[in-house]
């Protein structure tokens, strides 16, 4: 198994793992691996680890001799760093693998358009949804009602024993390819979203997770980052999910592998299913379809371990506070709006017993060192990732647009008319008919899972949501198909209710 990044990340270790749930005998353990067809799963990727885009890096908190703590190693999370309750492939697996949990839904967030904090959470929830209603009115409920039924159409995969062949199937299957097709500006006017919440509340959220305001992503992108009650991660970081998930597979892994050459093999008899051989000698020998065009948005990373500087935000002709806050007071997640913010987000992701924060900031581009003076008192360390972090999550034709309405051809009362004007109504019911027959070929071939006969993109379902968890989504529908493929279609899996 391989695709553009390779698979031993959130898409490629649920696949090995759903496959071999699929493929085991009712009632055996999972640890034999006595498969009721014999079947080899190999893992390649590029990179050293398991996890993909979830990756730590390690740093350690200084001893506390005051209260008898000794010095303890963190991991600290680069990317994917959070999943919430909703996840049921992360939340089970975590529980499966007997993983701890960290919850950080006692963390306090505040939204900061540059020049002052236009809100900030408090940590009586019932103020929160005061200060929330008055700023934005009844808004919040009606983006929660939108966002209820979009989750719910979403949840209705996880008791669906049904496998999709396309984005645009899988969408519609489950109701979310409206969202997906509009811009969420669009999506939220239309809904009656007030413009204020939208640009201080929605966008924030897209801007974060996206890197995206909402003239540049769709509905449903929108909506997803919009869930995220009941946040958490796990203690040591979240790859280790992944590295579970690959672990009972009992695939084997090849890490430091990049695969560079796959080449359809002649059959050996008529109706013989496609084989492939993988080699690491750069070329891809096999014809592929075209595939719609994907682009991926960089996203800065700074990590800096030091102190926060409370006056970069409470200026002392600031209006929002007559004086500055301690550093502990300080709320762990800073958002900011589109406006004249020099950065996406700021996070704190450790308190040091000394009193030192790791923060986390987002941002399209390198921070300045000016910039690192005026927000931090001091640095022992800045970390900075440049990387891909996610697909630009654009509207996808996934609906059928309504034709442009053409000039009628007018016949007088008592006219017949000219075969002039039957050429032309013909003509124009002909090119209709083509232009809806090209257009409804185009939408639902959009993002095929296979993407020719035995090779599957792991990515595929990314444009339409990319999460760590719909990309466990998008691992079980492929090793769905898969068991379709060895062992027919099984209309019937174990359905639990949630």
């Amino acid at each position: 198994m391989c695709n553009d990044r390779g698979v031993a990340g959130a898409g490629g270790s649920s696949t090995t793992f759903y496959l071999q749930k699929l493929l085991q005998p009712p009632g055996e353990p999972l640890h034999k691996h006595q498969l009721l067809h014999p079947t080899t799963i190999t893992i390649f990727d590029q990179s050293d680890k398991i996890g993909g885009r979830c990756q730590v890096f390690f740093t350690t908190n200084p001893a506390d001799p005051e209260n008898s703590k000794p010095e303890q190693e963190l991991a600290i999370e680069v990317g994917a760093s959070i999943f919430v309750k909703v996840n049921h492939h992360l939340a089970d697996s975590t529980e499966e693998f007997g993983l701890k949990v960290k919850k950080l839904d006692d963390e306090l967030l505040a939204i900061w358009d540059g020049d002052k904090f236009l809100f900030t959470e408090s940590s009586w929830k019932f103020w929160s949804i005061l200060k929330g209603l008055a700023r934005w009115g009844i808004a919040p409920i009606k983006l929660n009602r939108l966002l209820k039924t979009t989750l719910d159409n979403l949840l209705s995969f996880y008791t669906s024993p049904e496998s999709y062949t396309s984005i645009h199937e899988f969408s519609t299957a489950h109701n979310i390819h409206t969202e997906a097709s509009m811009l969420t500006n669009e999506y939220l006017e239309s809904h009656g979203i007030s413009k204020q919440y939208a640009q201080e509340v929605v966008e924030v959220a897209t801007r974060v997770n996206y890197g995206s305001n909402l003239d540049d992503i769709h509905a449903l992108g929108a909506l997803v980052t919009m869930a995220a009650n009941d946040a958490q991660q796990i203690e040591g970081g979240n790859f280790q999910i992944f590295e579970g998930m690959v672990a009972k597979s009992g695939a084997e892994v090849r890490l430091g592998t990049k695969i560079a050459r796959v080449r359809r093999l002649e059959p050996r008899y008529e109706g013989e299913e496609p084989q492939f051989e993988e080699s690491t000698n750069i070329h891809f020998d096999i014809s592929l379809p075209p595939q719609p065009k994907v682009d991926y948005r960089t996203i800065h990373a700074t990590f800096v371990r030091g102190h926060v500087n409370p006056s970069y935000f409470y200026a002392p002709t600031s209006p929002a506070r007559s004086s500055t806050p301690s550093a502990k007071d300080f709320p762990t997640h800073i958002l900011s709006t589109n406006s004249r913010a020099e950065f996406i987000s700021l996070s704190i992701q450790a308190r040091l017993s000394n009193g030192e924060t790791i923060t986390k900031i987002f941002s399209p581009e390198v921070l300045s060192k000016d910039l690192l003076d005026r927000l931090y008192s001091n640095r022992t360390w800045v970390k900075h990732k440049e990387w891909k972090a996610y697909p630009k999550l654009r509207p996808i034709p996934l609906v059928e647009k309504e034709d442009d309405a053409e000039p009628e051809v007018v016949v007088g009362e008592g006219e017949s008319a000219s075969s002039e004007q039957k050429q032309v109504v013909f003509e124009r019911h002909a090119r209709k008919q083509h232009e809806q027959d090209a257009q409804k070929k185009a939408v639902e071939a959009w993002g095929q899972v296979e993407v020719v006969p035995g090779v599957f993109y792991v990515k595929s379902f990314g444009p339409l949501i990319s999460t760590m968890e719909t990309e466990t989504i998008a691992g079980k529908n492929i090793a769905r198909l898969l068991r379709d493929q060895i062992v027919g279609y099984c209309p019937v899996e174990k359905i639990v209710k949630r």
